[in-house]
This record gives C-alpha cells, sequence and structure tokens, in this order.
C-alpha cells in the first residue's frame, strides 16, 4: 500500500517521502522513532499500550482507542431496518473496522422480530450448543480473539468452529446472558461476530450500554435504534461515548457516511478513553496553522 501511493505522488510530481515507512518494525524501533528530535508529531492507533508510549515519550502526540460498540435496540425500533443496518456494518470488511457493533442490547419485546429480521438479513443467530463451539474456537483461555479469526468471512468461521449452517451467512450472532456483559465476549470484537444481550426496559438497556463501554470502548461510538428523540437525547447525554448514531449502522456511521461526521477511520476517544480528542482524525489535526495578528 505504502508503495502504491509513494508512486501516484511520484506520478504528480509530489515528494514521494511524503510518506515512508518502518520495515522490521519492533518496540524499540517505535519507541525510538517516537522520541527522535526529528519527529515533530505522533498519531498513534492501537491498543492502550501503544498509546500510552506516544503520550509518554515527549513528543506532542495525538492518541486514538479501541472500540468495542454497543447497539440498543429499544423497544420501538423497526426490527427490519436495524437487523438491516447491524448486518450491513458488520459484515463491511467481515468486522475489522473498531466501530462496527459489538454487541447487540436488544429489548425483550422486540427480541423476537429482531431475530427472524436479523436472519432473513443474512445473519445466523447461533443456538447454545452452536455458542459454545463457536466461542470454543474464536477465544483463548485468556479471552482475547485468536488472530486466525480476525476480518475471516462468517462462513469459514462457523466451518472452523464445527458448526454447521444451511444457508450462507454475513455475520453470526452470539446470544449470552447479561452476566458475560463484564466478561470477554462483552468487549471488541474485529470478526463477523457480534453478542446478543437481551434487556427488559429503558434502564435496564441503558446500563448494559454503559457497562458494555467500561468493559472496553469508552469514548467511542454507540449506537441507539429508536424513534423516540427523548430517548436519543438522554443516551446520547448518559453513554460515554464521542460519537452517538442513530439509526444508523455503526461502521459506516462512526466514518462518516450518511451523515454530518468528519470522514476518517481514525476515531478519537477524548478523556473517556484516555485520548486528547474526541475527533474524527483527518490531517486538519496535524497541521500547524500560523496566524498573523495585528492591533484592531
Amino acid at each position: 500500500m505504502v508503495e502504491l501511493i509513494r508512486v501516484v505522488l511520484r506520478d504528480q510530481q509530489a515528494p514521494v517521502d511524503l510518506l515512508q515507512s518502518i520495515q522490521r518494525a519492533s518496540r524499540t524501533k517505535t519507541a525510538m522513532f517516537m522520541r527522535h528530535p526529528g519527529v515533530a508529531l505522533i498519531l498513534a492507533t492501537g491498543g492502550t499500550a501503544m498509546v500510552k508510549a506516544a503520550y509518554s515519550s515527549g513528543t506532542p502526540a495525538i492518541g486514538v482507542g479501541s472500540g468495542n460498540v454497543p447497539a440498543w435496540v429499544c423497544a420501538d425500533a423497526d426490527p427490519q431496518a436495524a437487523a438491516a443496518a447491524v448486518v450491513a456494518s458488520k459484515a463491511f470488511d467481515n468486522g475489522i473496522v473498531c466501530g462496527s457493533e459489538d454487541n447487540l442490547v436488544v429489548d425483550a419485546s422486540l427480541r423476537s422480530p429482531f431475530v427472524a429480521a436479523l436472519r432473513r438479513a443474512g445473519a445466523a443467530v447461533l443456538d447454545g450448543e452452536q455458542t459454545d463451539r463457536l466461542v470454543a474456537h474464536a477465544f483463548d483461555g485468556d479471552g482475547h480473539l485468536r488472530r486466525s479469526v480476525l476480518g475471516q468471512p462468517a462462513h469459514q468461521v462457523a466451518a472452523a468452529a464445527g458448526v454447521e449452517l444451511e444457508d450462507p451467512v454475513r455475520v453470526l450472532v452470539l446470544p449470552l446472558p447479561l452476566g458475560q456483559v463484564e466478561g470477554p465476549y462483552g468487549r471488541e470484537k474485529l470478526a463477523p461476530l457480534v453478542s446478543l444481550f437481551t434487556v427488559d426496559g429503558e434502564e435496564q438497556g441503558l446500563s448494559v450500554c454503559q457497562r458494555l463501554l467500561a468493559n472496553q470502548g469508552s469514548g467511542h461510538t454507540a449506537v441507539i435504534h429508536t424513534n423516540d428523540q427523548r430517548l436519543q437525547q438522554r443516551f446520547a447525554e448518559e453513554v460515554p461515548a464521542s460519537r452517538i448514531l442513530v439509526n444508523s449502522p455503526a461502521t459506516h456511521g462512526c466514518l462518516g457516511i450518511g451523515n454530518g461526521l468528519v470522514p476518517s477511520l481514525t476515531l478519537g476517544c477524548g478523556t473517556f478513553g484516555g485520548n486528547s480528542t474526541t475527533d474524527n482524525v483527518t490531517y486538519t489535526n496535524l497541521l500547524n496553522i500560523k496566524r498573523l495578528a495585528r492591533p484592531t
């Protein structure tokens, strides 16, 4: 990818060294560059350790954090529209985008029609035995998602786990009890896997979304499916996320597609997540702007 962009720079008679990469990168090399006097600004994206290293390097830094997006499907939501949004979002790049839905929080009164709509949209909602098989395959003993699963197609993940599915699917939905909210399955899943938690009413729905973000992903993104503007406003005010999306696919919405957000794949989490900005970070965050000021 770097070489492709350098070719374009050369064709446009721009300096090809506007973009460079480090071969055989290591933590030692990364730390060295972070502290190098020739480095003016760091944009750190990735895990918490990377961001902390950037902020402690002594070089000005912008950090962005990991996601763990809850999508609250409220009692008044349109189950068909919500399911279509979830599948389109989580199937995009096989769930590798950190702003895709990781956990569905579904009101009990809407669960049955929503599950049926998910299946019609191309998702497989697994039963208990299938969920156990999938979890055993996709997660290691410490509860981390295995690298072999990251960004892989849903049907391949299911087949490798020994889960037989009748129809081709784009997303795998794992129904789980609320006791798993604070566990590893209530965290970010960079694969076409999404947990489903069933809640009873507004207070529990809001609480579970808050707990999921506290587990991982504070400050990133949260989604609500409802036409109730009062509930949309309450969700926006009480959930610790920098991007609050309404009736939207999370992946497309957080990247600025179809709304007023600045298009970007680099998403700040603000002080919620230990970052210096809540912005959708673009080149504008990396500019020095000089100002000439005269007395008025």
